[in-house]
């Protein structure tokens, strides 16, 4: 499944790097713009585009390859997460999440095929998986266990 809409582009971006859904406008308009290593990346830009550009987006769920740019040399299998002007690097100290790893090796500059796969750090993903699974555990017994 997909989801396609406009959006209002935030600075200039080139094409390949990392992005996220950055709110909304006074107008109501979706807002686009590069993701940083504070950011939990949304998608990746395809093209340049330019600031203030009207640009449709599309999101796709599942497990995708996203190609983006390498701030660093990357290995392949190596864990990545947003580097600088929202290209991929290395994962090292604290991100807000690791964006997936490397399915081949890239040279900085070169485009990175990395499979996107969350993985949130500090281990607080697992935390909160761990009390949504609490959580459905005891609606489903007192919605009487059988699932329904």
């Amino acid at each position: 499944m997909a989801i396609t809409f406009k959006a209002k582009v935030v600075g200039d971006i080139p094409a390949r790097r990392l992005m996220i859904l950055a709110g909304r406008d006074e107008e109501d308009v979706i807002k686009i713009s590069i993701a940083d290593r504070t950011s939990a990346v949304d998608f990746v830009s395809t093209r340049a585009l330019s600031d203030g550009e009207i640009t449709e987006v599309t999101l796709k769920e599942g497990l995708q390859v996203w190609h983006v740019e390498a701030a660093t040399d990357l290995q392949a299998g190596q864990w990545v997460a947003c580097g600088p002007d929202g290209k991929a690097t290395q994962r090292q100290g604290v991100t807000l999440e690791t964006v997936g790893y490397t399915l081949e090796p890239a040279k900085a500059g070169e485009i990175a095929k990395v499979l996107r796969r969350e993985s949130f750090e500090g281990m607080w993903g697992l935390e909160v998986q761990e009390k949504l699974d609490d959580l459905e555990s005891r609606v489903t017994a007192l919605e009487g266990g059988n699932g329904a």
